[in-house]
């Protein structure tokens, strides 16, 4: 009986130990993790796991795995990709054109923005990765000063853009020619506004609640204009750059599931999983030409 109760404090006391060397790291690597997207189910998951070892290096005995302390927070990356070559896109409205107000419409020609893709890195541009809700009890992430939508040589100025709620977006044209905003949500109150000839005051347009996907906004006096708003009551969501690359700070440690959303595509992952231990989080995505619409 003596040398069982023995045994038994033995082992208590090695729980104890392992558990304070797992509680008193300062400092976590960054962490590293790619995923291929299921096709079938939309949905794909990335598990961001780190492995660190205690400050005595020098001992022979294996460190347990660290853990992340209560309140961690790490940042979500990655990049979008094509496995394959892009498709090519002829403009919308080629120079010279005879179309609506040809003199700024055709000044230059329209590009068609419906899938950008980087010729070296084939990283996809102007994709929505997003939580439709802001994580409880994450920090706020502070609103933006003013929003602009602008109108350049009869296109929209950004094509696509994140829009935070509660900040009006300003609706602007550099042309000399008048336009037309129209938008089409599902939850807001929808807009539809003429836009006149270099209006640079702007016209609000204001989101008050966030929409679950992108919405489409046209012009309907120059029908090729075309560009897409995702209002959000938070900052937690992103839009690739030129390079398909994006990134969402500030996450705290936690599971989440992002929406990845693109206009030729629709939703490319209706359920991405990440989950967030410290430090980054880099995924990657990739995606075949044949998923979007051309």
């Amino acid at each position: 009986m003596r040398q069982f109760v023995k045994q038994w404090k033995q082992q208590l006391a090695l729980v104890g130990v392992l558990t304070l060397g797992g509680c008193g790291l300062a400092t976590l690597p960054p962490v590293s993790v790619t995923i291929k997207p299921a096709e079938d189910q939309g949905t794909a998951e990335a598990v961001a796991t780190t492995e660190t070892k205690t400050p005595a290096e020098t001992s022979t005995t294996t460190a347990p795995m660290a853990t992340v302390a209560p309140g961690g927070a790490g940042q979500f990356i990655g990049t979008v990709t094509l496995t394959d070559a892009a498709p090519s896109l002829a403009p919308l409205v080629a120079q010279g054109a005879m179309v609506q107000d040809a003199t700024t419409c055709s000044a230059v020609a329209v590009p068609n923005e419906a899938l950008i893709v980087d010729s070296s890195s084939k990283g996809i541009q102007n994709v929505f990765i997003y939580l439709e809700k802001a994580p409880a009890g994450a920090p706020k992430i502070p609103l933006p000063e003013k929003q602009i939508f602008d109108q350049k040589g009869c296109r929209f100025v950004p094509h696509a853009m994140l829009v935070r709620t509660s900040v009006p977006l300003l609706v602007m044209s550099e042309d000399d020619v008048g336009h037309n905003t129209h938008t089409f949500p599902k939850r807001n109150t929808g807009f539809n506004s003429g836009i006149g000839k270099k209006e640079r005051k702007g016209v609000p347009i204001n989101y008050t609640q966030s929409e679950k996907e992108p919405i489409e906004v046209v012009c309907d006096i120059h029908k090729w204009m075309k560009g897409y708003h995702l209002p959000l009551d938070h900052g937690y969501a992103a839009l690739t750059n030129e390079k398909g690359e994006f990134s969402i700070k500030g996450l705290p440690a936690g599971t989440y599931t992002f929406k990845v959303w693109h206009e030729a595509g629709g939703l490319l992952e209706r359920s991405l999983k990440v989950v967030i231990k410290g430090g980054d989080a880099p995924v990657k995505l990739e995606y075949a030409a044949s998923k979007f619409k051309q």
